[in-house]
């Protein structure tokens, strides 16, 4: 037997699943919900029947009428009398309609309604202090339901504390708080400078940010390995065998040496035999940023990296930020020396970097033509031997 379509007659079911997609799922409806932008109240029609619809499929149509008569919240329904050939005058449900948030989330049934009050009391607590900040809680909806009341208080307590230039040459997690940690006030950076760039004017937004609005310093980032390779200049650095730096303090430390050996990889720095006067900068991948330290213009430096697309690249930038740089052991006569203890590069960079030396890119496209069946010459796969003779012939 065929089945029918029917389009017509929306059952209770039909017009839940379709409200709770619209208007609760499609996060952004509930958004615009909340605020007014699509404004209450919500009309769904029923697609109450024709006549020659009736006539074609009677059970459906008693169904209609049953499971509507039914329904809990009657007061949500329009019905409306009309008279059928087959069933005579009949009283039809038209329409459902819901004429504010509270009916929307009631309707949806007891977890989404308990849900929207448990968020109402939040965004209250907010708006008690500043009414202006309820569009921008509503905006940011997953993370203001996940509040609890204690989190509310303390966030309330932070926008009450924080000032514009109050973190002058301090980090964010050493701002002097009072009664909330600063570990929560990272962790909720989003919401707070969303809220704070309400209550003061965009401000926040204007001047790059909350950590810059605040004045506060940025966390030290790109950290780099630093390893004096002779007791000179272990001396002048504390005596330290190795430590780190972040890229922005290497961009004003002038390092206590007139030699700079800048090496991609950490075993291969950690590899180093001793060199006079000289200290290696190394573990730092493609973070070649700091090169372009002016106190870097009066050393002798060299770069050695992986032979391989990604190690020419990152060369090609290092020669960009710091142009009489040296290349270590990227050339031909080691590629064709240790051939034999080629790999695959998994995911090679398909372009030549434009501050390449013509014999550099010549043997990128050597690498990328597939004449060694392998395209990669690890830094790790040379012996200690060669290394240390065209390191000492660098020094010369």
């Amino acid at each position: 037997m065929k089945t029918l379509n029917i389009n017509w007659g929306r059952l209770p079911e039909e017009v839940y699943a379709r409200i709770k997609k619209l208007e609760w799922d499609q996060q952004q409806h509930l958004k615009d919900r909340l605020t007014n932008k699509r404004k209450f109240p919500i009309k769904i029609s029923l697609l109450p029947p024709t006549d020659n619809q009736v006539m074609k499929n009677p059970t459906h149509f008693r169904t209609f009428i049953e499971t509507w008569t039914q329904f809990s919240q009657q007061q949500w329904l329009t019905w409306q009398s009309k008279k059928y050939q087959t069933f005579g005058s009949q009283r039809i449900p038209i329409l459902l309609t819901l004429k504010s948030p509270s009916e929307l989330f009631k309707y949806l049934g007891p977890k989404i309604e308990q849900k929207m009050i448990n968020l109402e009391k939040i965004i209250k607590t907010f708006t008690n202090y500043d009414s202006r900040l309820y569009p921008v809680l509503i905006q940011h909806l997953p993370l203001v339901e996940q509040l609890s009341s204690q989190q509310t208080n303390n966030l309330i307590s932070i926008l009450k504390q924080l000032s514009a230039g109050m973190g002058k040459n301090s980090y964010l997690r050493s701002l002097p708080l009072q009664e909330v940690d600063t570990k929560f006030l990272e962790n909720n950076k989003v919401l707070i400078s969303a809220l704070l760039d309400v209550l003061h004017n965009e401000n926040v937004t204007k001047v790059g940010g909350l950590i810059k609005w605040l004045g506060c310093l940025d966390n030290p980032k790109g950290w780099l390995f630093i390893k004096p390779l002779c007791r000179k200049t272990q001396t002048a650095l504390a005596n330290l065998p190795i430590l780190q730096m972040d890229q922005h303090t290497l961009l004003e430390y002038n390092l206590p040496a007139q030699n700079i050996l800048v090496i991609e990889n950490i075993q291969s720095g950690l590899a180093l035999p001793s060199l006079p006067d000289c200290i290696a900068v190394f573990g730092g991948g493609n973070n070649v940023n700091w090169l372009e330290a002016k106190w870097l213009k009066s050393k002798k430096i060299a770069y050695w990296g992986d032979i391989d697309s990604w190690g020419f690249k990152i060369l090609s930038q290092a020669k960009m930020l710091c142009p009489h740089i040296q290349t270590l052991m990227m050339d031909k006569e080691t590629l064709t020396r240790y051939h034999q203890s080629m790999s695959i590069e998994p995911k090679p960079y398909s372009d030549i970097p434009s501050n390449l030396s013509s014999d550099e890119k010549e043997l990128l496209t050597l690498l990328q033509s597939g004449k060694f069946n392998a395209n990669r010459l690890e830094q790790e796969r040379l012996p200690n031997d060669y290394i240390i003779t065209k390191l000492q012939q660098w020094l010369v």
